[in-house]
């Protein structure tokens, strides 16, 4: 894997982006997040499993693997002062971002191959909340503590990242974070032409920028009355089939924020339970979109598919890259510390559709844990012959010598 990071470019984009560590450092920042990234891949989940991977490592003859009080220091060299903004209702918002980072992972992800300048591709935008019990913290909406970053990606892959303390709502400050990112996509070449979000981006001056920046978008639609009488009294619904359940869907205009809109909206029979947003016995979603040319059932299909492009991302970091279990008592340091997991999150998506390419046991759609298990678990040892250093695996599963040759 040395060689992927090599054809890769990793230590020279690190280097252009964070910059060099002091002269008398022993680790640079891209000796630091590969032993992030190898900690992860062997199943660590906590900054104390660096000790097993440089004890598993030592007899590589080029790998360098930081201790976690290294990883420390370097979080804390390129942790940002977090800005304190006053919102309304009295609400203090604590903001905290690495400008270098986030040109950094658009890079990554042309470089790496998992984005091309060739393609037009869809921006997710998401926010997440990260349940913990550090000392500076806040309540979220849920009524649980932790923090509340906001994440912009493409096919699952995050090209834009702000942490913000849970009592920021995810709205907030939205269409400054989408043409940052945009401007940022156009850096390394990326073409970003359709744009998704649930009901936190459904704001007249979002939409309004879209349109002239002719985004094609797809949000989901706050059920206000207008809207929820237009729904109602609506004729012309037609059944159709959605995720293998029964639905009807139907396209109207709305005059919404200043202008009229199309609407597509799909309903189901409720089975049980009405709560009060129900209608008739009918429960109702609806999407904005400036669509015209797809069908309203291919609009809400394409609508719903960022719970696979965009939200299940966050499954991989929280439980496979350590969202879940921030080691610092220190929001700026933990802010880094997303960044630099981040990072990894994107080195394992590249490596795994590299390697997939090549030797048929390892997919894709594969989990950490599923690519460990099959593909980095097994017996190896490093020897020395003909005054060159040569590992020996021990293995009939798969020929290792593929993604290493090519």
């Amino acid at each position: 894997m040395e060689a992927d990071f090599t054809r890769l470019g990793f230590e020279q984009l690190i280097n252009k982006f964070l910059g060099d560590r002091p002269c008398n450092a022993v680790y640079n920042y891209s000796d630091v997040l590969k032993s992030l990234f190898f900690m992860f891949c062997i199943g660590g989940d906590a900054l104390d499993d660096l000790n097993t991977v440089r004890e598993q490592m030592q007899d590589h003859p080029s790998l360098k693997i930081c201790s976690p009080d290294t990883l420390e220091y370097v979080c804390k060299e390129l942790k940002q002062i977090t800005k304190i903004i006053s919102g309304d209702k009295d609400v203090i918002h604590h903001i905290n971002e690495h400008e270098a980072f986030n040109k950094l992972l658009p890079q990554l992800c042309v470089r790496g191959g998992a984005l091309n300048s060739s393609g037009s591709y869809t921006l997710d935008y998401d926010g997440h909340i990260i349940e913990n019990t550090k000392t500076d913290n806040a309540f979220t909406y849920k009524k649980t503590q932790g923090y509340y970053p906001v994440v912009l990606s493409i096919n699952k892959l995050p090209v834009y990242l702000q942490n913000r303390k849970g009592n920021t709502p995810e709205n907030y400050d939205q269409l400054s974070l989408i043409k940052q990112t945009t401007e940022r996509c156009r850096e390394p070449g990326l073409q970003v032409n359709k744009f998704r979000a649930d009901a936190s981006c459904y704001e007249k001056d979002t939409i309004e920028w879209l349109e002239k920046n002719t985004f094609i978008y797809y949000i989901r639609a706050e059920l206000n009355e207008a809207l929820r009488i237009a729904l109602q009294d609506e004729t012309d619904w037609q059944p159709q089939m959605l995720c293998n359940r029964k639905v009807e869907v139907c396209t109207i205009k709305e005059k919404l924020f200043g202008g009229w809109r199309r609407i597509v909206a799909y309903r189901e029979k409720v089975k049980g339970q009405l709560t009060m947003e129900d209608m008739n016995g009918y429960r109702y979603h609806s999407i904005i979109t400036n669509d015209d040319n797809t069908d309203a059932l291919s609009c809400i299909e394409f609508y719903n598919q960022r719970g696979c492009d965009g939200e299940h991302r966050f499954k991989e970091l929280d439980y496979d890259f350590g969202w879940n279990k921030l080691p610092f008592n220190n929001f700026e340091m933990n802010t880094i510390y997303l960044y630099a997991t981040t990072v990894a999150y994107l080195l394992f998506t590249i490596f795994k559709a590299r390697y997939a390419a090549k030797i048929p046991v390892v997919k894709t759609s594969f989990r950490l844990k599923n690519f460990i298990l099959h593909f980095v678990t097994l017996t190896a040892k490093w020897i020395k012959t003909g005054r060159r250093n040569v590992l020996k695996i021990f293995t009939h599963k798969n020929d290792y010598s593929l993604p290493v040759a090519t």
